[in-house]
């Protein structure tokens, strides 16, 4: 019978028998005596001289090798290989990695050397091997590394249990803006007014913001465009860039549209951007002035000698229109003939 380890020196070593097979007794009391008969093999051991006594049967325990990453979770990783008991071989540990949850090939970085050697008769490794995050813009969930060893052992090794390594992310949460587009209205039918919603700098999650109709605006829904009805925008991981419409009807006048956003999530509003002016566009002419008198003719005296004078428009603008009159002596009159109200505009 040989033992694997000495609990000496706790080298493992081939036990040569000391002397002959002896009867290990051993009386336990409890309610009454026991006798327990166990045959054993004095041996010594070949590295320190120990004499031990091994019990038929005893298992040969096979180093077990452990795999560490220290800290757990850093852009930059060190790893160490340990065994749990020493080996009369030295042990190799071939170091891998792959992805684990939210995380790709490309996140990360396995240094060129990927062993890690244990020496016979010790435990702690030698080398060191490196996983080094690779850093990006977006905003991402946390993301595992899975850390793999393969052990070699000319006396036998158990082989180690896989390591999960934590790429913590480190960028802030991207923010959204609106634009403040115009459209030309026509004068009938209807066109669209495209406000643009951007996301900056793309993320690697999924964003949503609400958006809905601001106040402010001197557009009439119904009128001058179609109701604008809430709701909400979602970016998927990587898009920057989402629209919302407004459907304009045609008419002569400027008129401005607010569209708000709010409750963003895995996101931000920038400042200034939570909500753009869209601007219904007069795509008509100035519109012209024309004066009338009525009557056209009134007496120089007495009742009907008072004329009324009045301004229109060929066309509605977005401004209001202040007409001045004035009035001046033509054909055989003099200034005297005539007086203009103190009112003129």
């Amino acid at each position: 019978m040989t033992i694997s380890y000495c609990p000496s020196c706790n080298r493992q070593t081939c036990h040569k028998r000391a002397f002959g097979i002896g009867t290990l007794i051993a009386v336990i009391v409890t309610s009454g005596l026991w006798l327990m008969v166990m045959p054993f093999y004095p041996v010594r051991c070949r590295i320190c001289g120990t004499i031990v006594i091994a019990a038929v049967g005893n298992p040969d325990d096979t180093p077990r090798v452990t795999l560490t990453v220290a800290p757990t979770s850093i852009a930059e990783n060190g790893g160490t290989a340990t065994v749990n008991r020493v080996s009369f071989g030295a042990t190799t540990v071939t170091v891998g990695a792959t992805a684990g949850s939210n995380a790709a090939a490309g996140d990360f970085r396995l240094s060129p050397a990927k062993t890690l050697t244990i020496a016979a008769g010790s435990t702690t490794s030698t080398g060191t091997v490196t996983i080094t995050a690779v850093g990006n813009s977006k905003d991402e969930a946390n993301k595992t590394v899975v850390v793999t060893g393969t052990a070699t052992n000319s006396q036998g090794i158990m082989q180690p249990a896989n390591v999960d390594l934590t790429i913590t992310d480190d960028d802030g949460a991207p923010a959204l803006s609106i634009d403040s587009p115009s459209v030309s209205e026509g004068d009938s039918g209807s066109a669209h007014l495209t406000f643009t919603v951007s996301l900056s700098p793309a993320s690697g999650r999924q964003v949503t913001v609400n958006y809905a109709e601001g106040v402010g605006g001197t557009a009439t829904a119904g009128t001058d465009y179609t109701a604008l009805t809430s709701g909400t925008l979602t970016f998927a991981a990587g898009a920057t860039s989402q629209t919302i419409t407004v459907a304009v009807m045609g008419d002569t006048t400027d008129e401005p549209v607010i569209v708000t956003l709010s409750s963003p999530t895995q996101a931000a509003l920038a400042e200034g951007g939570a909500s753009g002016t869209g601007t219904i566009t007069d795509d008509d002419a100035a519109p012209t002035v024309t004066l009338a008198v009525a009557p056209s003719e009134i007496a120089e005296s007495g009742t009907g000698n008072v004329s009324t004078v009045t301004a229109t428009l060929d066309h509605r603008s977005s401004a209001a229109t202040t007409v001045t009159v004035g009035a001046t002596a033509g054909t055989d009159t003099v200034a005297g003939d005539f007086r203009l109200s103190a009112a003129k505009t």
